[in-house]
């Protein structure tokens, strides 16, 4: 009885539906460690799992009455956190080019961008128009594909077909991307490890106040630092 009960407390569990089963991820890919990466129940993968596990300890209920925007579906945040929600898919009908974002300076509180800037051709615009339609009490939730696993950015100057119609991949030199587009915009990383698979991967938050700033920073401790531009304290 006793190994059963250790058997249950060792099965993995996604942190955003609760699932136990999960699934090859995109194209058949296993995760690093050899584990199946994808929730069979929400489809996350271990970026969203991630990024969940910080929310959490961001704690939601401080969302509720705020106003959000997420660019690409992505099962990381729950809508029902926030007072509103909005979906912004590029591709889709009424889809937001996040390069020329048709709405309201900070018209938002939480901005999501998941896997989004890799593919937009002018980044620098991209970045700004993020943080332009924030709201002061607000932050920037940004997450692209590991540029913890190279060290130099690769920029074609064009989407490429078999890179999933991306612009470029991002390196550890990402931030000198931040400097030159965004020096006055404190950029936090955040680096977490997956619950379901054992790797870690991590997502950038960009606070819009020192109130803010300070609020990520208490409750996500060691885990999270400056990546980029001035602290706000």
């Amino acid at each position: 009885m006793q190994e059963e009960m250790t058997g249950a407390a060792r099965q993995p569990r996604c942190p955003i539906c609760g699932g136990t089963t999960f699934e090859p991820g995109p194209r058949g890919r296993m995760a690093l460690s050899g584990v199946l990466p994808r929730c069979a129940g929400c489809k996350s993968l271990e970026r969203h799992r991630v990024a969940r596990v910080m929310f959490d300890r961001l704690g939601p209920e401080r969302f509720a009455g705020w106003s959000a925007i997420q660019f690409s579906p992505d099962p990381t945040v729950d809508p029902a956190w926030f007072g509103s929600f909005e979906l912004s898919v590029y591709s889709a009908p009424g889809g937001i080019d996040i390069q020329i974002i048709d709405r309201s300076d900070c018209a938002y509180d939480y901005v999501g961008c998941s896997h989004v800037l890799e593919h937009v051709g002018d980044d620098r615009a991209a970045l700004n128009e993020l943080l332009r339609i924030t709201a002061p009490r607000g932050f920037v939730y940004l997450n692209i594909p590991d540029p913890f696993a190279e060290e130099v950015t690769r920029d074609w100057g064009f989407p490429k077909p078999e890179k999933h119609g991306h612009w470029r991949v991002y390196g550890r030199d990402v931030t000198l991307r931040f400097d030159r587009y965004i020096p006055l915009q404190p950029v936090l990383a955040y680096r977490g490890t997956d619950p379901v698979t054992g790797e870690a991967t991590g997502a950038f938050l960009l606070p819009r106040s020192a109130e803010t700033y300070r609020w990520i920073v208490d409750r996500l401790g060691r885990d999270v630092e400056l990546f980029s531009g001035p602290p706000l304290v």
